[in-house]
């Protein structure tokens, strides 16, 4: 059963979301860049889930960034 008194993660907070934000694209526009749906890159800005290895390596060259950099908040324990 989800807790619904959980405060969701802010999408601002997401790497993948900040990098996308700097580049002025929408999520509809890097879902197409990396062949996803929209609502997946809304679920990884928001923590629901996270991407596979296949759409980290697309969203790298997508962002013009390194795996390193969306992983950021993972490598740093938050």
């Amino acid at each position: 059963m989800p807790d619904f008194h959980k405060a969701p993660r802010k999408t601002n907070d997401s790497p993948i979301a900040r990098l996308r934000l700097e580049r002025g694209l929408t999520q509809q526009q890097l879902a197409q860049k990396i062949g996803c749906l929209n609502k997946d890159i809304s679920r990884w800005e928001h923590g629901v889930c996270k991407p596979g290895a296949s759409y980290l390596a697309k969203l790298a060259v997508a962002l013009d960034c390194s795996i390193e950099a969306l992983l950021q908040n993972e490598m740093s324990g938050q």
